[in-house]
């Protein structure tokens, strides 16, 4: 039982050295990303802009709901540290730890600039799935992908693509190099903060489509020798995957967005699909609800009994909306509420 003895735990599935649960909290909309459109972010950043209700919400999904981990970010320094503030808040209200999920940028570095969110990344990615599965393949996903669209600022017209931006070549990406001294200080805004699973930044697809699996070995290895328990956000799963695991890249799970509608699934929904299946390692699905497009119990029963997942992140929201969502998801565990 957890903390509220009515509350059935969540299970578990082994991850690494430890246990994981098969639901814990993601970071958004506490960062404003509503996946949404613009309009619905500013709400979310008014909603969420101090640590009292960010705390009354994550202290909600603990107490009635069992979840005890959380997803953790550096990204937006501001928002990150009064999502952390907040979860040392509800620690203290309810006298319990709650494990966190550190997602940890990779500061990719070519000619002394750190080119990981470059353009040129996106377009090379771009391309490295259209390569994949064919132009009328790839552009039919993209066409119907709404989070893609709200990332690239609510219109496919700011697609970044080969046609657009110059790819990395293979020879440029021959001088990529991973800058430690960066890395070091995202690592420094976690100081004081027991990191129950470290996750290496998606742009391990970056790396994996030009070929750099020895920098993606030389990074997790760095990480091992920090933390116990080390996955990688995957967000081309379909070809990132298969391709870890051909050159023996040593992570102990992948976090995977998954969803019904397809969306964030990339080159294409069933190759992510069909790469998360035949994977031996635990799978986190995130963004099951496609953005708060596909909710109710129908989004965990297509990522846990369609897709069979091990577990899944989503984000929490409003008190009302954490009802919602986490007694749909505990449902289709076989959870009471």
């Amino acid at each position: 039982m957890s903390i509220h003895s009515r509350v059935q735990s969540i299970p578990t599935t082994p991850l690494g050295k430890i246990d994981f649960p098969r639901l814990s909290m993601g970071i958004h909309p506490f960062d404003g990303v509503s996946y949404q459109d613009v309009q619905r972010d500013v709400e979310n950043l008014a909603l969420f802009g101090e640590v009292s209700p960010v705390a009354d919400v994550i202290e909600h999904a603990v107490q009635n709901f069992g979840f005890t981990v959380t997803q953790v970010d550096h990204m937006i320094p501001e928002l990150n540290r009064l999502h952390l503030q907040a979860i040392w808040e509800t620690e203290r209200r309810l006298k319990t730890e709650i494990g966190l999920l550190a997602y940890i940028l990779i500061p990719i570095k070519l000619n002394g600039e750190i080119v990981s969110y470059s353009q040129r990344a996106h377009s090379t990615l771009f391309g490295y799935d259209l390569a994949a599965v064919g132009e009328d393949a790839y552009l039919e996903q993209v066409s119907r992908d709404e989070i893609l669209r709200y990332t690239v600022g609510g219109t496919l017209d700011n697609l970044v693509t080969p046609k657009t931006v110059e790819p990395y070549s293979r020879a440029e990406a021959e001088n990529f190099e991973i800058d430690y001294g960066t890395l070091e200080q995202y690592l420094g805004f976690f100081a004081g903060c027991k990191i129950l699973v470290s996750d290496p930044g998606a742009e391990i697809d970056l790396l994996a489509a030009v070929g750099r699996f020895d920098l993606i070995k030389e990074y997790v290895s760095f990480l091992r020798s920090r933390f116990d328990t080390v996955i990688s956000s995957v967000h081309h799963g379909g070809i990132t995957i298969p391709l870890l695991e051909e050159n023996g890249i040593d992570l102990d799970g992948y976090i995977v967005p998954i969803n019904e509608p397809g969306m964030y699934m990339f080159p294409i929904q069933e190759r992510v699909v069909d790469a998360v299946r035949q994977t031996d390692k635990p799978v986190i699905a995130i963004k099951p609800m496609a953005g708060g497009r596909y909710l109710g119990t129908q989004a965990f029963e297509y990522v846990f009994n369609d897709v069979g997942v091990e577990a899944c992140m989503f984000g929490m929201g409003t008190i009302e909306q954490v009802t919602e969502t986490a007694t749909a998801a505990r449902s289709v565990l076989g959870l009471r509420s």
